[in-house]
């Protein structure tokens, strides 16, 4: 096979962009974006722009403008915590230098989704040591010949150690993009859903899978799609056959009208694939209402009868947004929506909430000759550095936010977890954030009242994710956990039932240690762009540290954690083009801990 080298421009290497805002100057919105307080919001992931620029870019990354400082190389200087498990290999970081460039430091693993079958533990996460530069053959710069972001560790005694591997993409090829989705079987076998390519090059939605998640085979095709992103897997029987597990993806389509919920099915163990489009919501006049924007599905299967639910996160042009959720009975044949009857929705499919985090700015970027300013909402630690074009503020230290719910059933109830802004204003820089929880009895027909999962006291709490307890009554929610000072844990509530109503029982911080917020929006300007910023790790996106989601699951009598974290340290480079010359900071890692649910 002829080796596939990817050439790349600068905007790639120094201008990757999660959430890109550019000021709305028409009636014409593009089809990526929901309009918030008068700016264009990017809903597509940063690994889904990564792929978009590597597949449609022609030139090379060009070099850097010199700043002052020395040329100097040190080695990294690592810090280890106690207490819990680092699940990915802390020896396939690397820092590539190359003449006139600032240095290419690969340390970023987060973004974690976990699953487990016996004493196997399978931890999945995006991990940027799989990219790798290197000079140009055709020309002067640089090119990437791999990108394998998809990352994953796999434990056979129960997380006390981990064995460490980068997924094979279709036929093997080294290009996989992450956002990672992994689940098992009732018979012990893993499937991974992610972001990758056919050998063309063509977007599509891949999966991954393994008998004994060490050994995986290359990537299949379940859909070609170029608009493809934020895909989650899900395992459980056939409603009609519930002997058999069938295996769901679902992801968000970018289309030019906007974006559309689909789906795709596999009885065959993840061979073969068929898919479609199962939601294409309609722009709506009235910017309070959902528009022709969603995201951030989340599909799981009640393994009692092979019920399939599918929430996801419905964006409007106003401060509220909403969660839906789809229900099918018949294998994904068919859908209806859920009803939450919240008074006041503008519709009773509806759940209101207002995404968490200050809206703040991540640099200011020019693609095509078109200034963007880059904004996100965020989690963030330190001062305010100023000088940013918007008059947004701007923090060094700072990781994104979203809206991904977060779902576990079991014989017919249904429990369901999301974060939310303590203001009923998007971005509001004074709010706080809380984990919400509310359950459905009768399969989603009818729900609790939602109550908060979290204590009180510590201003921010994101990003949940659900399990059950093998008794399918206990639930667990694990979410992190923003102090006053901007240190962060891994939290873990278990709710119990009492007289027909849910409680908090008990609240633990997974995380033996707090751990600091890394630079991920570090001042880069230049003569042509004074408001530019970059990530320390300048192949992923400002702003980008922990990810969009952790993960928790239940399985041997454990609950098994798996988050980003960054209690571990790298030391950059000496190098005069650096910002970060020498300077020791936080970097990011997952890490693992197995809890008793009692």
């Amino acid at each position: 096979m002829k080796k596939a080298i990817h050439v790349v421009s600068c905007g790639l290497a120094v201008l990757l962009v999660v959430l890109t805002f550019s000021v709305v100057t028409s009636a014409q919105v593009k089809p990526t974006a929901v309009i918030k307080r008068g700016y264009e919001v990017e809903l597509r992931s940063d690994t889904k722009i990564m792929r978009d620029e590597v597949n449609s870019s022609g030139d090379v990354i060009t070099l850097d403008e010199p700043t002052d400082g020395s040329n100097e190389k040190h080695d990294e200087h690592e810090h280890f915590g106690r207490g819990n498990v680092q699940a990915n290999d802390p020896l396939q970081d690397n820092i590539q230098i190359f003449p006139g460039f600032r240095p290419f430091v690969h340390f970023t693993q987060s973004e974690t989704s976990v699953a487990s079958f016996g004493h196997t533990v399978v931890a999945t996460y995006n991990n940027s040591a799989g990219i790798h530069l290197i000079p140009n053959p055709s020309g002067p710069g640089l090119v990437f010949d791999r990108i394998q972001i998809s990352g994953f560790s796999t434990s056979t005694n129960g997380g006390k150690t981990f064995k460490s591997g980068f997924f094979p993409g279709v036929d093997g090829i080294p290009f996989t993009f992450g956002d990672p989705s992994v689940d098992v079987d009732r018979h012990g076998n893993f499937f991974y859903a992610q972001l990758g390519q056919d050998v063309a090059g063509k977007g599509a939605i891949t999966v991954n899978t393994s008998s004994d998640g060490l050994h995986w085979n290359n990537a299949v095709v379940a859909a070609l799609d170029d608009g493809s992103d934020k895909e989650w897997l899900a395992v459980g029987p056939d409603p009609s056959k519930k002997s058999h597990d069938n295996v769901y993806v679902t992801w968000t389509s970018f289309q030019p009208n906007g974006q559309e919920l689909r789906f795709a099915m596999s009885t065959d163990g993840g061979a073969d694939w068929t898919s479609k489009t199962i939601f294409i919501p309609p722009a709506d006049p009235n910017p309070t209402h959902p528009q022709n924007s969603l995201s951030f599905s989340n599909p799981v299967v009640d393994r009692s009868n092979g019920r399939l639910y599918v929430p996801f996160a419905h964006f409007s042009n106003s401060d509220t947004d909403f969660i839906q959720m789809l229900i099918s009975d018949d294998a994904g044949k068919t859908f209806q929506f859920a009803k939450f009857n919240i008074p006041g929705a503008p519709d009773p499919t509806l759940l209101p909430i207002v995404q968490p985090g200050e809206l703040i700015e991540c640099g200011v970027s020019v693609v095509n000759g078109q200034v963007q300013i880059n904004a996100r909402l965020a989690l963030h630690q330190g001062n305010d550095v100023g000088g940013s074009l918007t008059g947004l503020r701007r923090f060094v230290n700072a990781t994104r936010l979203i809206a991904q719910p977060a779902i576990a059933v079991h014989d017919g109830k249904v429990f369901l977890s999301w974060n939310t802004s303590d203001s009923p204003v998007f971005g509001d820089p004074n709010s706080h954030s809380n984990i919400m929880f509310m359950s459905s009895p009768d399969g989603g027909k009818t729900w609790t009242k939602a109550i908060q999962v979290n204590p009180a006291g510590d201003p921010h709490h994101i990003h949940p994710s659900i399990t059950l307890g093998e008794d399918g009554e206990s639930v667990h929610i694990s979410y992190y956990t923003q102090h006053t000072d901007g240190s962060l844990d891994l939290s873990l509530s278990s709710l119990k039932e009492d007289d027909e109503a849910f409680r908090v029982d008990r609240t633990v911080e997974v995380s033996s240690t707090p751990f600091a917020l890394p630079p991920t929006n570090i001042p880069v300007p230049t003569a042509t762009n004074p408001f530019a910023t970059t990530n320390y790790d300048r192949n992923i996106a400002q702003c980008y540290a922990l990810g969009e989601y952790q993960s928790v699951k239940a399985a041997d009598g454990r609950i098994d954690v798996l988050w980003g974290d960054t209690r571990r340290t790298v030391t950059e480079p000496m190098n005069k083009l650096d910002p970060l010359s020498g300077v020791t900071h936080p970097q990011e890692d997952v890490f693992f801990q197995a809890v008793s649910p009692e």
